[in-house]
């Protein structure tokens, strides 16, 4: 979940990487298996081309007190 929480912060990630402290490949691995477990792409490329847009599965799968903004 904290992958999770990560990228929905920075929509982004690279930075959201660097927010775990972990390599963008790792993230990229912990997000491929999230989207196995849960059957949905979770996160898209953005509009802008820069960065991931969240789908609506993935703004209502972390608890809303998991989430700081």
């Amino acid at each position: 979940m904290l992958a999770l929480d990560a990228l929905l912060r920075d929509e982004n990630v690279t930075h959201a990487a660097a927010r775990l402290n972990i390599t963008q490949s790792a993230l990229s691995g912990r997000l491929n298996k999230l989207r196995q477990i849960l059957n949905d792409p979770l996160f898209l490329p953005a509009s802008t081309g820069r960065g991931v847009t969240a789908t609506p599965h993935a703004l209502v799968t972390l608890p809303p007190s998991f989430i700081q903004f």
